[in-house]
């Protein structure tokens, strides 16, 4: 058989030349945490204790066009992005929850009357870097921009479990993300 467009050998050369991805390679950066009772601590615990992430994705928004012919879907208005879902290993002291529910309490105020905050007050920024094979060297940046944490999961606790971390899982809501490719206007 004779070689098509697909090469075995250049698929083979193209992996050797680049290495392939790792999913356990990735940094997470808290930029700002809105509310954080120590700033450069509350960021660096969730940055640390980040266990598991997904860089999001985009959709964009179509109609159906109508016209005489075939019938095709038309892309209108700005893309929807879906939301990060963020999972945290907790410490003895749960700080990890702790913070997330500091930082969730800050979008609606439970005790202050249920006083809903201006957006510029609860919202943050994150950055997910992927890493190299090494895991020293950056190779992709996703910035996500104006992040609260819109869900702050219940904690799951047993008898049953032993010598496994607690988690704390926590639906992140934002604006939109920007990458080196992609960047935000103005």
């Amino acid at each position: 058989m004779a070689d098509g467009p697909f090469s075995v050998a250049d698929f083979s050369s193209k992996i050797a030349a680049n290495g392939l991805a790792c999913p356990n390679k990735f940094e997470v950066i808290f930029r700002a945490i809105p509310g954080a009772t120590n700033k450069a601590a509350d960021l660096l615990q969730l940055s640390l204790m980040c266990d598991q992430v997904s860089l999001a994705g985009r959709d964009v928004q179509a109609v159906l066009d109508l016209q005489y012919g075939i019938r095709r879907q038309v892309v209108y208005n700005a893309p929807a992005y879906t939301p990060l879902s963020l999972s945290f290993i907790c410490t003895d002291n749960m700080n990890e929850k702790r913070i997330l529910d500091v930082w969730n309490n800050k979008c609606v105020n439970t005790t202050e009357g249920f006083h809903v905050a201006y957006y510029d007050e609860y919202v943050g920024h994150l950055d997910v870097y992927v890493l190299d094979r090494s895991g020293k060297k950056r190779t992709y940046h996703m910035h996500y921009h104006e992040v609260y944490p819109k869900t702050v999961t219940a904690v799951e606790m047993n008898h049953g479990t032993t010598n496994s971390p607690l988690r704390v899982t926590a639906e992140i809501k934002y604006a939109y993300w920007s990458t080196s490719d992609i960047w935000p206007p103005g």
